[in-house]
């Protein structure tokens, strides 16, 4: 730019305004640029001259810079209200008048690089630079400028005025003075240059600051990157940045903790800095697992967690009958791989307990009940756990125990009250250790040992089952990885009232519920519908946890081929399978007849080769008696003997002994063939022979001794041509034996083939079954779980007003919550047998992959339930660390010397803020009543004036409830369960299921508002809150454009506005989790208030509980009866109105705690703007001729190079990064081309790459430059 004065903003923005080019358009993410050529003057410039751009909002000043360059062929530096800018600058954070339009003054590049750029023009610095964009010269004498455009102050230090003595012009949070911001906040200090003019020849105020300025876009760059984290990042990386963070916040904390002095400032920021960095994101995910006895929610668990046995299974009976909770094993020791901490019961708890079981057990006479032998019986129930427990008591003993006498065991003092911890390397072991402690003896499916004679029986331990209340398992389960606490629930009405009140508190806090069903019994049960009883499910509905439910179907591996291919129609589509099934038996048939026939023919051969052997040991014999001088003849023919056959060897077969010495006379090869296939039948066939052997000896020597008139006597010519034909007959049999061994074995080969095509094709079928079954039953029970909730809504809804009730109108969309509910069909012990556990189970047909059992499927799910929470805490997080940053930059960055504006100037702009700020802090809190009054409204009108209808209904029908509870045949109970229920309050849990007199009597009030109170929770209060979000925002903005426009007319700060507008986003983001923190809040608080209605009636009739509990002899059970009935007539009005009295306290103390807690917040916004604002807009002024103490001017020095170093280390980390990203992208592009199929395709490729390199230069054309 031509030499003249530097054009002020607002003047040369006010240009840009008034000559856009006709006919140009912007959309939502584009920029109109102008530049003012480095030739003209701004005055002097005709308006056809200046360059007009069109870009995209990250469209950088380098990419300006380089169009500029081939436009005019001059290499320019841009300067942005009279401030230059780096060159990674985005175009969109220069958008301070929010119009979309940013002009600049071009400049050309000095050739003299350590020149400076203009005296007062501090450069808008970057972490990379070039080298000419900012002139950089040392001095001792450095002056950091105050002003708009960075007049020289000529004014000389002579005092130093402490930390505390300092004014500020608008008082702000928390007591103590703020310090004062530099000129600009995208510019915060003049560049470190000599700023020796001839019009300023003073001293200059020395501040102890590193040669670069504070670092704006270092600041710049950790916004951006934590807001495009914060918007887009997965919950792993937002966690992975979370720790990144707190370290960099352990850093910035160092200065405070060396510089030694306790400023209000300082213990300000420490305090900010300490809060953020103990704020803990990892808040666990807790999934409930549900399900009936048998269902194997146990085995599922196991799987989930890819271990063969950690949690407790038994396949006759139940033993996870305690609350167990599984979660990941933080601990890097490996010894204590597998962790575990078994909670014990309070002494007061099993105190309670041994009283309830005493009294089931005990007759009204003192003796034992007749059915304590009964196991399904109430006195059968407490007797097996007492005995568990107490195994030396005897039934006489434990008739005459007292509690108290049972509660000074030692070895019950040693466990009540206290957390055993076991720790084991080996899972097995850990198993084993844990199974003493959690399952029961009895029904152990373990033999017995005899006791030898004398020997004493094992003596018997006590079992620690009853006594215990919760079971903590951590184990390193890549499932629980990221948080998710697996917790198996029993049930909520357990025997014991501190282990029910573990299951109902766990219950309370779930995140997710899994109910797990067998596949069998998932669909014909109507699990999904029914979901484990009415009132669970409607308390699923006041939870709000229904849009949370996972239903698990498991044993997906119990299946009949014939069932499931006819029921699911299967049959065509398995015809040709079920006929090559089919073949493959038939032919399997025919080569088990071949081989067996063959077998047999081999046997013929054994016999001709036995017969051999003997006939040439016979003719052998003759010839050593003919050599031996003697006359021979020929044997004469013997009937032929049946050999006999021994299984057993007694005697060594000397005949093939003797045949083998001899055979080698006369004899060839073949003579000695051996088949190795058939060595186990030549022997057995050696041993028959064994005991024929003797008599065959005494025969031939008989035959060689005997002479027949007719024969001649025989010639050795006569016996050798005998011994060679019968040794060739043997030959040729032993041949065609093995001839047919081979035979054989190509049959069984055949045969072995045939049954692995078998096991296949069953293989296969059974997975097309599977598939099928679990295709049918995920769609079935979506269906039915839908339809539960349709009847549920609809039965509530006739409750709340039967004369305007519907049945044809629906209350939601039950066709998007069937699709909703996540099924699994699983298979644990498919899965387990993939995976090479559960060795010695058969291999499990019908899965040949794991991911065909959808266990890894449903740890997948596990994982992302954890997804929301850990996303949302990590970006509460990450939001307040930008919105310190961005308090910190602008408290470090300021020397305290103020803006240069004169008093009078000072007072009326601090005037202005402080009125703006009191008006905000009016609103603000005006708009938090407003939000609670709403909410309030909310409850009055779906809850509170509801309460009237529902406890007239239970007045009415709480006679009728108590009167059924005696009478059989209206489905009331049997005399001795009735009297346990007295006993537990009305609440009791047997083989028949379980009862729960109190809720029985506040169903009407509970069915009655369940829809209205859905209605409000999940609809309506989150409604609310998110209106406060938005006019929360509304106020932010339209308390900064009413500063920014004042800012703008004065000239004051403009560039440290654009600072603020970015603090913007913090504070809106703020006040968004402020209401999803909200929801969170009430959410928990009405799931206690929704609990509350049943516990204020159980009370109200103690008495009458204790009465009949204390009833005996003739005619108990009518009085128990008429007692309850006339006690509930006398307190009904009472007690119900009571109930619903405690629920709205509950509520109104819930509303009070959400106001608290968001006036809270809004006040710390508030007082964190006041601070921020204060600081950019009126300052805070040291007197003339003071300076700022040194420790503190160091210590903002050394938060300004932090601040700094850690912007460069990102910017550094983003290059790698996306250099990382073009080099696999290149890579990726390279074997693209090398897979590519001959010369023509890689034309074509080339044709593609000449398209895409056009279609760039079309739009960087586009973005190019527009001469008006």
């Amino acid at each position: 730019m031509a030499p003249g004065r530097v054009p002020q903003l607002g003047s040369i923005h006010a240009l840009a305004r008034q000559h856009i080019p006709p006919g140009a358009q912007l959309d939502g993410d584009s920029f109109f640029v102008m530049v003012l050529p480095h030739d003209e003057c701004l005055e002097t410039c005709a308006t056809e001259k200046y360059i007009w751009y069109k870009v995209k909002s990250k469209y950088t000043i380098a990419k300006l810079k380089d169009e500029y360059y081939k436009r005019n062929n001059h290499q320019v530096n841009l300067f942005y209200d009279g401030v230059g800018v780096g060159d990674i600058l985005q175009v969109q954070t220069l958008n301070f008048f929010g119009d979309h339009i940013v002009a600049f003054t071009a400049r050309l590049v000095e050739r003299n690089p350590l020149a400076p750029v203009a005296s007062g023009s501090p450069v808008m610095n970057s972490m990379i630079q070039s080298p000419v964009a900012m002139g950089v010269v040392k001095s001792e004498n450095r002056d950091f400028g105050s002003g708009v455009y960075g007049v020289p102050r000529t004014s000389t230090p002579n005092s130093t005025l402490a930390a505390h003595q300092r004014t500020s012009a608008v008082k702000s949070e928390p007591v103590g003075s703020p310090a004062t911001p530099q000129r600009s906040i995208n510019a915060p200090a003049p560049s470190p240059i000599s700023r020796h003019t001839p019009q300023d020849n003073g001293n200059h105020q020395k501040m102890d600051i590193d040669d670069e300025p504070v670092p704006e876009l270092a600041r710049g760059q950790i916004a951006n990157r934590l807001h495009e984290l914060i918007e887009t990042a997965t919950p792993d990386a937002l966690e992975a940045e979370v720790r990144n963070n707190k370290a960099f916040i352990e850093s910035l904390l160092k200065p405070f903790e060396a510089s030694g002095v306790a400023s209000q400032d300082s213990k300000h920021w420490v305090t900010q800095l300490n809060t953020l960095k103990n704020h803990n994101v990892n808040t666990p995910t807790i999934i409930g697992v549900v399900g009936n006895t048998g269902a194997g929610k146990s085995s599922v668990i196991n799987a989930i967690l890819d271990e063969e046995r950690l949690v407790p299974t038994n396949c006759m009976r139940a033993c996870t009958a305690v609350v167990t909770e599984m979660s990941f094993n933080h601990s890097e020791n490996e010894r204590e791989k597998y962790r575990a901490e078994i909670e014990f019961i309070k002494p007061e708890d099993w105190e309670k307990d041994l009283q309830l079981s005493l009294s089931e057990l005990k007759n009204d006479s003192g003796g034992l009940s007749s059915d304590y032998t009964t196991p399904d019986s109430e006195a059968g129930i407490a007797y097996a756990k007492i005995k568990a427990v107490y195994p030396h008591k005897t039934r006489e003993m434990l008739a005459s125990c007292t509690v108290e006498q049972l509660m000074n065991e030692t070895a019950i003092k040693k466990v009540l009250g206290t957390t055993i911890k076991v720790a084991k390397p080996k899972p097995d072991d850990f198993y084993r250790e844990l199974q003493s402690y959690v399952d029961s003896k009895e029904k152990s499916g373990d033999k017995k040992k005899k006791k030898k004679k004398g020997e004493k029986s094992e003596p018997k331990t006590m079992e620690f089952w009853p006594m215990i209340k919760v079971v903590r398992i951590y184990v390193k389960a890549d499932a629980l990885s990221t948080g998710a606490i697996l917790v198996d629930l029993p049930g909520v009405h357990d025997s014991n009232a501190a282990r029910a009140a573990v299951a109902a508190g766990y219950l309370k806090k779930c995140t997710g519920l899994w109910v797990v069903a067998p596949i069998g019994r998932a669909v014909d049960d109507k699990a999904a519908k029914n979901l484990l009883g009415e009132s669970f499910k409607r308390q699923l509905k006041y939870d709000g946890i229904y849009s949370r439910v996972t239903f698990i179907c498991s044993k997906t591996d119990d299946i009949s081929i014939t069932e499931a291919s006819d029921s699911l129609g299967l049959e065509d589509q398995m015809a040709d399978d079920w006929k090559t099934m089919d073949s493959i038996k038939d032919k399997k048939k025919e080569l088990k007849k071949t081989i067996e026939d063959t077998q047999e023919s081999k046997a013929v051969y054994a016999e001709v080769i036995n017969d051999a052997d003997d006939q040439i040991e016979i003719w052998e014999k003759l010839l050593e008696e003919l050599q031996g001088g003697k006359t021979v003849y020929a044997p004469s023919k013997a009937p032929e003997k049946k050999r006999k056959r021994s299984a057993k060897p007694e005697k060594s077969n000397k005949k093939a002994k003797k045949s083998k010495s001899k055979e080698h006379e006369g004899s060839d090869d073949d003579d000695d063939f051996i088949d190795d296939g058939d060595e186990d039948e030549d022997a057995e066939e050696n041993e028959d022979s064994d005991d024929d052997e003797d008599e065959a000896g005494s025969d031939a020597e008989s035959n060689a001794g005997s002479t027949s008139d007719k024969d001649d006597p025989l010639t050795e010519e006569v016996i050798e041509e005998k011994i060679t034909q019968l040794k060739g007959d043997k030959k040729k049999a032993r041949r065609e034996r093995a001839e047919i061994d081979l035979k054989v074995k190509a049959l069984k080969e055949e045969q072995t083939a045939l049954t692995k095509t078998y096991e296949e094709l069953e293989t296969k079928m059974s997975a097309v079954c599977i598939a099928g079954r679990n295709d049918y039953s995920k769609t079935a029970i979506q269906t039915d779980f839908a339809a539960g909730i349709k009847e549920l809504d609809q039965e509530n809804a006739q409750e709340e007003d039967e004369e305007t009730f519907n049945p044809d109108e629906d209350i939601r969309d039950y066709e998007e919550v069937a699709r909703s509910l996540p099924v699994f069909c699983v298979s644990s012990r498919a899965y387990q047998k993939l995976c090479g556990r559960m060795q010695r189970d058969a291999n499990v047909p019908g899965f040949r992959t794991a991911e065909e059992t959808e266990v890894p499927q449903l740890k997948a799910h596990c994982k992302k339930l954890t997804e929301g929470g850990r996303a949302s805490n990590c970006r509460r997080f990450l939001t307040d660390l930008s919105q310190l940053i961005n308090s910190l930059t602008l408290w470090s960055s300021n020397d305290g010397t103020g803006l240069n504006m004169s008093s009078t100037q000072m007072a009326a702009e601090s005037r202005f803020l402080k009125s703006r700020l009191q008006n905000l802090e009016k609103n603000l809190d005006k708009s938090v009543t407003e939000c609670l009054e709403e909410m309030k409204q909310t409850l009055a009108e779906n809850i509170f004036d509801s309460f009237d209808g529902v406890v007239q209904q239970a007045v009415t029908d709480a006679n009728t409830t108590s009167t059924r509870w005696g009478d059989r045949h209206m489905g009331g109970f049997y005399w001795a369960t009735y009297k346990a229920l007295c006993r537990r309050n009305g609440v009791f849990a047997n083989k028949n299921g379980e009862h729960d007199l109190n809720h029985q009597l506040t169903e009407p009030i509970i069915k009655g508002l369940a829809n209205n109170w859905e209605k409000a929770f999940a609809r309506k209060v989150p409604h609310v809150l998110g209106s406060f979000a938005r006019k929360s925002k509304t106020l932010l903005h339209q308390f900064h454009k009413e500063i920014e426009g004042r800012s703008q007319k004065a000239g004051l700060g403009v560039a440290g506005l654009g600072m603020l507008s970015q603090q913007l986003r913090n504070y809106e983001a703020t006040f968004a989790q402020l209401g999803q923190a909200m929801v969170d809040l009430i959410s928990n608080a009405q799931r206690e208030a929704n609990r509350e209605f049943t516990p204020v009636v159980a009370e109200a009739l103690v008495s009458s509980y204790e009465f009949c509990a204390a009833e005996v002899g003739p005619g108990q059970f009518v009085r128990m009866k008429r007692h309850m009935n006339d006690h509930i007539e006398q307190n009904k009005n009472t007690m119900f109105q009571q109930s619903v009295d405690g629920v709205k306290a509950r509520l109104t103390a819930m509303c009070r705690s959400v106001e608290n807690e968001m006036a809270s917040k809004a006040e710390e916004v508030w007082s964190t703007m006041n601070r921020d604002y204060t600081q950019v807009i009126s300052g805070t002024q040291l007197p003339d001729g003071e300076q700022m103490p040194k420790w503190e001017r160091l210590l903002r020095a050394e938060l300004v190079k932090i601040i700094r170093e850690r912007g460069e280390f990102l910017k550094k980390a983003a290059i790698q990064a996306s250099d990382e990203a073009a080099k696999a992208a290149a890579t990726a592009a390279y074997l693209a081309a090398l897979e590519g199929d001959g010369e023509g395709e890689g034309e074509g490729e080339g044709a593609d790459k000449d398209e895409g390199d056009s279609r760039d230069r079309d739009e960087t054309a586009e973005e190019g430059a527009m001469d008006e």
